[in-house]
């Protein structure tokens, strides 16, 4: 079968070959993969040489981010069937330490994920464990159905906000994570959600996705968004939620605060940028900075978000390449600012 594989960071160390078909245990799936969508952060770390993610074990398989038929079942699995439409949590962990009994499963010492350190969906046919994978309704397209994996983190990061009724949020950045944010905050506690991003194109798809407030921010000059925030809120808000990955917009956004806010950084921070915050400005303000990683028993939350319409999944979808033209479809989304989700479709209908 036809397969993406990085045998260590680099696409010069990359190619898209034939490799065998997986295994099907007596607990797993195998699923058909219709569409797997590009994570632009993991999947440009895997190309550049010499960087990778935090996680990778290679040679590996990426994409952690798919959808499918169900191919083949193991001995052991009586939920699903050959032909069932399934997406797929990437995560597998232990299930028996500390964390993984709290039901804190992303802090498992043996945390593994697809696309990273096992094979993930960019492939034709992908090995699954059967307690990873969800059913999806009629409904719900292949590519909306791709996205559980972002909703699902993403989701655990409206968690950690700890959104009280008629808070105010800020979100930083308007990318697919960005998007995805603000429309489930949209829908949470919050009585004011407001996106600033420096993409018009992304604040314009925003607001056809039902995000009533945005901001357009000037990379050069901080104030011009600044003020505008002031107008609406005089003395800040109450959270902000950075999705740039930007240690300088972390930065600000800890003066967009009001006394006693909160920013949740759910970006990782790019390269090796270090954020340094004003610990005066913390204490004083009684200022809490915390973190959101990866997701903990959300998909199935997920994909009812992607179903009702909380989350419009088929919206974010901008380009669509076949798995043949993987290099051009990532590069595509790297370097067009109005690439929002880049699908790839390993199998055709």
């Amino acid at each position: 079968m036809k397969a993406l594989v990085y045998e260590k960071p680099g696409r010069k160390y990359s190619s898209i070959r034939d490799i065998p078909y997986p295994e099907c245990g007596p607990d797993d799936v195998i699923i058909k993969v219709m569409s797997a969508s590009i994570c632009k952060g993991v999947e440009h770390d895997h190309d550049q040489e010499g960087v990778g993610t935090d996680l990778a074990v290679y040679p590996v398989v990426p994409g952690h981010e798919f959808s499918g038929y169900i191919e083949e079942v193991g001995a052991n699995v009586t939920r699903f069937k050959k032909g069932d439409r399934v997406c797929a949590d990437n995560t597998e962990y232990c299930g028996d330490c500390y964390y993984c009994r709290k039901e804190e499963s992303n802090y498992c010492p043996t945390f593994g994920s697809l696309g990273h350190n096992i094979n993930g969906g960019f492939e034709e046919f992908v090995r699954v464990k059967k307690e990873k994978v969800f059913p999806i309704p009629d409904t719900l397209s292949f590519n909306a159905a791709a996205l559980g994996e972002p909703v699902a983190c993403c989701l655990h990061a409206v968690d950690r906000c700890e959104v009280k009724y008629g808070d105010s949020v800020v979100v930083m950045g308007a990318g697919p994570m960005g998007l995805i944010l603000a429309q489930l905050l949209t829908h949470s506690n919050a009585s004011d959600v407001i996106l600033i991003a420096s993409t018009q194109s992304k604040l314009d798809k925003a607001r056809e996705m039902g995000v009533k407030k945005t901001i357009l921010m000037d990379r050069n000059d901080y104030s011009v968004h600044t003020e505008k925030l002031k107008e609406m809120h005089p003395y800040g808000v109450d959270i902000v939620v950075d999705a740039t990955g930007s240690a300088e917009v972390i930065r600000h956004g800890m003066t967009l605060l009001k006394k006693g806010g909160r920013l949740v950084q759910y970006a990782l921070i790019h390269g090796k940028d270090q954020v340094v915050l004003d610990p005066r400005l913390m204490f004083n303000n009684e200022l809490t900075y915390t973190t959101s990683f990866c997701q903990s028993h959300n998909f199935g939350r997920a994909i009812e978000a992607l179903s009702d319409g909380r989350v419009k999944g088929d919206m974010l979808v901008t380009h669509e390449y076949p798995l043949d033209r993987f290099y051009e479809a990532l590069d595509e989304n790297v370097n067009n600012r109005n690439s929002i989700k880049v699908v790839i479709h390993p199998n055709e209908e």
